[in-house]
């Protein structure tokens, strides 16, 4: 345990390299590559190939060959590790406490449910709150209707369509990916509640459908955002 929290702090002890991670879990995409990170950090292909492995060694990235790329020799490219890595000092046991918890209140049936969507909504306005009262917020885009939310890095949300009847989010990093495997219907209604609170605090009230999902095999989460008829739409 002692071993494992040396390398990870030495990885992030390297601003590039830790930059380097949080690109990679906000990238839209679901790989990227040597040449991606050298382009995006303006640094030299090696010292890329050098971050990416160091990120690799802990754990925190994986690695394969792309073999549909152009003729010639693969390229390897990087996505994120399915399987977060958890240190604490002194030990604590929180993803056990998760469990136990989820496994009580899928017992409680529909109105534990509920509680559980309630307690989400409020923290995802609590989020929304922060946020809007942050004044140096990276926002990506101003020009963008939804730049405020994907200013929020904790949400790890990209758009992938957005008119004025509809928005498609995608999230490739699921927050709560290793209790959603064994309770995502649970776990899932939590999630999408947080964010209909970051989105009504930001925006308008909505109704959220999911159209993938990470905890059951499905390579990202993709949501179906529509505003309610009672409320106006944002402007595209």
């Amino acid at each position: 345990m002692f071993e494992d929290a040396q390398k990870v702090s030495s990885v992030f002890a390297d601003k590039t390299r830790f930059s380097i991670y949080q690109f990679i879990v906000n990238h839209p995409n679901a790989t990227c590559t040597v040449k991606d990170i050298a382009q995006e950090f303006s640094i030299h292909p090696n010292v890329a190939r050098l971050h990416l492995s160091k990120l690799e060694e802990i754990g925190l990235l994986e690695s394969g060959w792309d073999h549909q790329s152009m003729p010639g020799r693969p390229g390897r490219i990087y996505r994120l590790r399915q399987k977060a890595i958890s240190l604490h000092f002194p030990p604590r046991e929180y993803q056990l406490l998760c469990e136990l918890t989820l496994d009580a209140l899928s017992e409680l049936g529909a109105g534990a449910l509920a509680s559980l969507e309630k307690v989400g909504y409020v923290h995802g306005v609590r989020i929304a709150q922060a946020a809007l009262a942050t004044p140096s917020r990276n926002i990506p885009n101003d020009s963008h209707p939804l730049s405020e939310l994907q200013s929020i890095e904790s949400l790890s949300v990209s758009v992938v369509s957005h008119d004025e009847t509809k928005t498609v989010i995608r999230m490739r990093n699921c927050t709560f990916r290793e209790a959603a495997e064994k309770y995502h219907p649970l776990t899932c209604s939590l999630h999408r509640a947080l964010l209909r609170g970051v989105w009504e605090t930001l925006y308008v009230p909505v109704e959220i459908e999911a159209l993938t999902c990470q905890a059951t095999g499905d390579g990202s989460c993709e949501l179906c955002v529509k505003p309610k008829s009672c409320g106006k739409t944002v402007s595209a």
